[in-house]
């Protein structure tokens, strides 16, 4: 089975919508955004499993290893390495992707700052792949981290990235009102995909 295909699954299962916010990115940028996205939620499982932080930072450690060395190796026979060599380089670099390792150590030892700085870092890359202005991924990766909705209109290119804040920010909105969590994936939460990335808001 393709490498692609086997992570394009776990995302789904693991992150309904932001495999929805891939289905709706440019077609050439697609596998590569799946890649970067499944990889980042590779690591947000690792640290949300991990009960005793030593060994977290151990399996952090051997991700950034793993991801640095595809600027210089093969990748090893793991699909999810394979798929990040065969469709985020050359536009990104092995040690870019590495560079996600500090947000999810960040979160590991409790630093927020660290670990808001992982999403600027996910949407920076994000907006790389997908041919659009990294200071506008940046910015984006901002508002996520903060869960508000940014003031600003957003380019086509970075729209599927927009959805995610935008629902992020109703999460956000539902707990400060002091209402049950939204369950993931709901039509209400699709549709809010759906006009984000149609109309830009």
């Amino acid at each position: 089975m393709d490498p692609l295909s086997i992570i394009a699954d776990e995302l789904k299962q693991r992150d309904r919508e932001r495999w929805l916010a891939c289905l709706y990115a440019a077609a050439p940028a697609r596998p590569g955004l799946v890649a970067l996205l499944a990889l980042d939620a590779e690591l947000a499982q690792l640290v949300a499993t991990t009960t005793e932080p030593l060994l977290g930072e151990i399996r952090l450690a051997w991700w950034r290893d793993r991801l640095i060395e595809l600027d210089t190796q093969p990748s090893p026979a793991q699909p999810l390495l394979q798929a990040l060599q065969a469709r985020t380089l050359p536009r990104l670099s092995g040690s870019d992707l590495a560079g996600l390792e500090d947000g999810w150590l960040a979160r590991l030892n409790g630093d927020a700052a660290g670990s808001a700085s992982g999403c600027v870092r996910l949407f920076t890359l994000a907006a790389r792949l997908l041919g659009a202005d990294p200071a506008e991924g940046e910015y984006l990766g901002r508002a996520l981290a903060l869960a508000q909705s940014p003031p600003d209109r957003t380019s086509v290119l970075l729209r599927p990235l927009r959805a995610l804040v935008e629902l992020k920010a109703r999460d956000a909105a539902h707990a400060a009102a002091g209402r049950p969590p939204e369950p993931r994936g709901t039509l209400a939460r699709q549709a809010l995909m759906f006009k984000v990335v149609a109309l830009g808001r």
